[in-house]
């Protein structure tokens, strides 16, 4: 994906259909050039203004050169851009048709289309984000709740960067003085004391644990997770929902197999997202409709990251309990017991229902909105291990490891240290955490892990 720095791109920034206002941006060397091409200005201007709102006529490049849109043109000049390029925005009506045309007319002047992620792709080789602020600009654009948005914010402003390039920066400079001590053995130039070696290793090791103690909550406040509902017919799997949802959702009824379709919605849990799956009861049936619904159930189960197993309080167990149960059980994942309709008369004890699955049980009545213990259970199953505010949040399942692969090379480092072994082993582990802790901020980076990283960036940004 990485392409020549010597090129102009262009793109739509705006989101796709009718609104207030559609930009196409453009980054380059000749964005300037390109712009003026395409844009009429609207009185004595010959050069746009930097950071200065032009009006102008938008309009196709080729004679009779007919106006397509007229809007603003901003002109924000490298280094001190997005990108650190020259950046040229059109800003126009919004809409699909008028927007397209706009950006037609830019690459006929001479722009090419940017690819995804491209902008903040040249904004991190100009120096003007590392490759961990650069992730933030997706996650901010991404982000499904106010706690992932700040956490996005955060990594944005630098906070977990900082704190990386400290270790990588202690990491290399024992290495400096290790490298010394091996060249220049035989020049009298002092070891670096092993007692000071290992406490600076262990004081290194000690920040990466605090940082990576709040990484698992760091990727559910940016990822979330998949709840999915399931048990036998009529246990109020769908009543559940609606109340977790606090809208109706799904459709209640009285009649078993009403849910033939895994149904889908998300909603906020303590600022963390949730994907709830409503299924179709499992049970044998010889409905083929039925029958597809079920299997979607299984495959819901499958994919699902805790199973919500929904008992009927109100009637005794039955053999599609426990058949539900059971699958719950060999699906190997966390797990809650609901029992629900407890505003009815129990008809069998809360041990009951522990028996059936190895997890936590609570009691609810959906129909009357009463799931604080549903929610109570889930937060008890994401536990807590919140960031630290000082060192940044870590809300990226690429980033974990490569801390964690630091960490792991650290431990060869001090293990060398400690053994009494020569300063050359010791480095070996310092430089790999260095490779490690590089590949967070992006010294480290290879043109395929950013063709990865960027390819999933919409384009326009």
């Amino acid at each position: 994906m990485t392409r020549a720095l010597s090129d102009t791109i262009a793109a739509v920034a705006t989101a796709p259909g009718p609104g207030g206002i559609g930009i196409v941006r453009l980054s380059g060397p000749e964005a300037c050039g390109v712009a003026q091409r395409v844009a009429r200005f609207r009185g004595d201007v010959e050069r746009p203004r930097p950071r200065y709102a032009h009006r102008v006529d938008v309009v196709d490049p080729a004679p009779p050169h007919a106006v397509i849109d007229d809007g603003l043109l901003l002109y924000m000049p490298g280094p001190n851009s997005y990108t650190g390029e020259d950046v040229i925005e059109l800003q126009g009506h919004g809409g699909v048709l008028v927007t397209t045309r706009v950006l037609d007319a830019v690459l006929r002047a001479g722009a090419r289309p940017a690819e995804p992620g491209e902008f903040t792709l040249r904004a991190f080789l100009n120096g003007r984000l590392d490759l961990a602020q650069a992730e933030a600009v997706a996650d901010l654009v991404a982000a499904p709740t106010a706690e992932a948005l700040a956490a996005a914010a955060d990594q944005l402003g630098g906070r977990l960067s900082g704190s990386v390039r400290d270790l990588r920066r202690a990491c290399l400079d024992l290495m400096a003085r290790l490298e010394a001590e091996i060249d220049f053995a035989e020049e009298d130039v002092p070891a670096v004391p092993r007692d000071e070696l290992r406490r600076t290793l262990e004081s290194i090791d000690e920040t990466l644990e605090a940082i990576l103690a709040g990484a698992d909550r760091g990727m559910l406040q940016r990822h979330g997770f998949r709840v999915v509902l399931v048990g036998s017919p009529n246990v109020g799997k769908s009543s559940l929902m609606n109340a977790l949802l606090a809208t109706e959702r799904a459709i209640v009824t009285e009649v078993p197999g009403t849910t033939r379709d895994v149904v889908e919605e998300s909603f906020n849990l303590d600022g963390i997202p949730v994907r709830l799956s409503d299924t179709a009861g499992l049970r044998p049936t010889d409905d083929p409709v039925e029958r597809i619904g079920v299997d979607r159930s299984g495959a819901a189960l499958a994919a699902a990251d805790v199973a919500a197993l929904v008992l009927d309080g109100s009637r005794a167990l039955v053999d599609a309990d426990r058949d539900a149960a059971r699958q719950v059980a060999e699906a190997d994942k966390a797990a809650i017991v609901v029992v629900n309709k407890s505003d009815l008369t129990s008809a069998f004890p809360v041990e009951d229902a522990a028996g059936l699955v190895d997890a936590p049980v609570c009691r609810t009545s959906a129909i009357n909105g009463d799931v604080a213990a549903v929610r109570a259970a889930l937060r008890e199953l994401i536990g807590d291990g919140a960031p630290n505010p000082d060192l940044g949040t870590v809300a990226s399942l690429r980033h974990k490891k490569a801390l964690e692969r630091a960490r792991e090379e650290l431990a060869g480092a001090r293990e060398a240290a400690s053994g009494g072994l020569p300063a050359d082993f010791i480095a070996i582990g310092l430089g790999g955490a260095v490779q490690a802790l590089g590949e967070v901020t992006g010294e480290s980076a290879t043109e395929d892990l950013l063709d990865t990283i960027f390819a999933k960036f919409c384009i326009g940004k």
